[in-house]
């Protein structure tokens, strides 16, 4: 990669702290995939995982991020765009300090300081005795409701709301559990709109400064199985004739629908969600065969994830190949298993065949098993209410066969 420049270096520094994972020379391929899944969830735009080890310097590549790259990651960190960024970061150019100044031109040059910061010392000190005191958030009579515009993917929401009767300084809507997809909504207007990209339950909030006062159920559901590619700026949404005979993507497919895999590996997403489903996730049976048919060197590790969703959560389950497991991540409702810090090799599978999966839950256990050996079992006291989806996700191509929930 040629030589970084300031803003970006900056940029990436930035993220790396809101992340909290500690410096990016320590994270491996699934933190970056992490990263890709909040970013979408953020932003609504696509990086790929590979895009941002190249931009991190993981992966060789002889040439800059292009605008729109770099326009996904300012907007991830808040701002409209990369333009909004790179001026907000402008710092000005100190001079290098003159070995020749003697002590009486020192001396001239910081006394002046020296006066402002007394005063501004007692100005802080003062401020506080002529401030009007802390008030209480009060509200009454709030209103916050949501219309979908349309049904299918992709679908507007418009939220409306009413918080005039309030002293909040701040209000925001949240589009989903995810509080980084919190925005700022002006408190004298009384409609916002967003458009959800991809199906599922979400949990819209309406806040007033820091705290939560009222909340609304988004449910986008799927008109039976729908299919998806991941991609910046928008997804793929897949011909339902493709897999009408079964759920499976090939490559032969991402050649005819113009997907560019040379790269990197795709990102699939097959989905059901729908609210006919009819299980409680605390006493069901789930069952699958998947099988990650993606042979490319960009995709190695064959990394595929069965989610069931709740409509208080999600259970995430992990397969890859043996030698990627410490990569992995287990999602129990809010409870998050790592692979770096847990031994999850039984979640490591060739994929020279199907692979059956099976996740069972009762009396406040949960159960998984791969090819009927069970390969994790622990406490499942809160559940994640009732399954509304099923979502399936392969980096590259694969099928799904003989799925079943009850």
């Amino acid at each position: 990669m040629p030589q970084e420049n300031q803003p970006l270096a900056r940029c990436k520094k930035q993220i790396e702290s809101k992340l909290g994972w500690g410096n990016a020379d320590t994270w491996q391929s699934q933190d970056f995939e992490n990263l890709s899944h909040r970013i979408f969830e953020e932003t609504n735009r696509m990086l790929s995982g590979s895009t941002l080890k190249r931009i991190w310097g993981k992966v060789r590549y002889e040439s800059n991020p292009n605008r729109a790259t770099l326009d996904v990651l300012a907007q991830f960190l808040g701002y409209t765009g990369w333009l909004e960024f790179v001026n907000s970061e402008s710092a000005p150019i100190v001079a290098p300090a003159d070995p020749k100044q003697n002590k009486r031109s020192l001396a001239r040059l910081f006394l002046p300081w020296l006066g402002f910061l007394g005063l501004l010392l007692l100005v802080v000190v003062a401020i506080p005795r002529f401030l009007p005191p802390h008030q209480d958030l009060y509200f009454q009579n709030v209103a916050f409701n949501v219309r979908m515009v349309t049904s299918g993917l992709p679908n507007t929401v418009v939220f409306t709301y009413d918080v005039s009767q309030s002293n909040a300084d701040s209000v925001f809507i949240q589009l989903s559990w995810d509080n980084r997809s919190r925005f700022k909504v002006d408190k004298a207007l009384n409609e916002y709109t967003s458009t959800y990209y991809l199906p599922g339950y979400y949990h819209a909030k309406l806040i007033l400064n820091d705290s939560t006062v009222k909340e609304q159920d988004v449910f986008i559901p799927t008109d039976g199985w729908t299919g998806i590619i991941m991609q910046n700026p928008t997804p793929i949404y897949l011909n339902k004739q493709l897999f009408a005979d079964r759920l499976a993507l090939t490559k032969t497919n991402l050649s005819e629908l113009g997907v560019n895999f040379e790269r990197e590996p795709p990102i699939l997403d097959f989905y059901l969600v729908s609210d006919t489903i009819n299980a409680e996730s605390g006493n069901m049976h789930f069952e699958a065969e998947v099988q990650n048919t993606y042979e490319e060197r960009n995709g190695i590790c064959r990394k595929t994830t069965v989610l069931l969703m709740g409509s208080k959560g999600v259970i995430s389950i992990p397969l890859s190949k043996k030698g990627c497991v410490g990569e992995l991540g287990l999602m129990l409702g809010s409870r998050y298993i790592n692979g770096k810090t847990h031994d999850l090799s039984g979640f490591g599978v060739d994929f020279s065949n199907p692979v059956r999966l099976s996740c069972t839950t009762g009396m406040g256990r949960v159960d998984i098993a791969v090819d009927d050996h069970a390969v994790f079992s622990d406490d499942f006291a809160e559940d994640i209410g009732q399954i509304v989806g099923l979502q399936i996700r392969f980096i590259g191509t694969g099928f799904i066969q003989s799925i079943r929930v009850e």
